[in-house]
């Protein structure tokens, strides 16, 4: 069974926990994403040779005065089924992530507040493996799983410190992220689903 991934929100949150306010940029601290994608196993539905597929993230939004934690991505393009039964796709990201917090303490004490706004935009490379069929849903199973690939920018600002922006940069660029859904069978209209189990909106056509 497939296993969820942590929204990228929510890792750097939970990275922001883990890193020192001292110090020169870490290598991510977030656990990295364990998936191995392998074959994808024969269709059990009639499935269209592409779809266009777009993303959005239904991350939570917490204002704490002026200061925000949360943002908005977007991930779009066409999904293309190869010889291998995969699908595949270059698709375009769009981000804007809003943290607000701490990051990290110094011997038990939890480290001031600080801003941090990133805003990324490039290509990531898309693969999308089969998975049994859903329950009740006329398609079959995908995880998708999506990786920045080189030329991918993003832009660090606010008063956190160096280290801290420069890790959360590093993170955002390198880590691979995913989701599970259904692909509609041939036939079927265009389709959104927010997904249960991850935080984004799918739209498909």
């Amino acid at each position: 069974m497939f296993r969820r991934t942590i929204p990228l929100v929510a890792a750097v949150l939970a990275f922001a926990a883990l890193t020192p306010i001292a110090g020169s940029a870490q290598r991510e601290s977030v656990p990295a994403l364990a998936l191995s994608l392998g074959d994808s196993i024969k269709p059990t539905a009639a499935l269209k040779a592409a779809y266009h597929v777009r993303l959005t993230s239904t991350w939570p939004q917490e204002a704490i005065g002026g200061c925000h934690n949360g943002g908005l991505e977007t991930i779009e393009g066409t999904l293309a089924r190869a010889a291998d039964g995969r699908y595949m796709g270059t698709f375009t990201r769009r981000t804007k992530l809003l943290f607000c917090g701490a990051h990290g303490s110094r011997e038990g004490t939890t480290a001031s507040a600080c801003e941090l706004e990133l805003t990324g935009q490039g290509t990531v490379a898309v693969t999308g493996a089969l998975g049994g069929r859903e329950a009740g849903v006329d398609g079959q199973d995908v995880l998708l799983v999506w990786t920045p690939v080189a030329g991918h920018a993003a832009a660090v600002r606010g008063a956190c410190a160096t280290g801290f922006k420069a890790a959360v940069k590093q993170m955002y660029l390198t880590t691979p992220h995913a989701a599970e859904f259904a692909l509609p069978s041939a036939g079927t209209g265009p389709r959104t689903e927010r997904l249960e189990n991850y935080a984004w909106t799918v739209e498909l056509e």
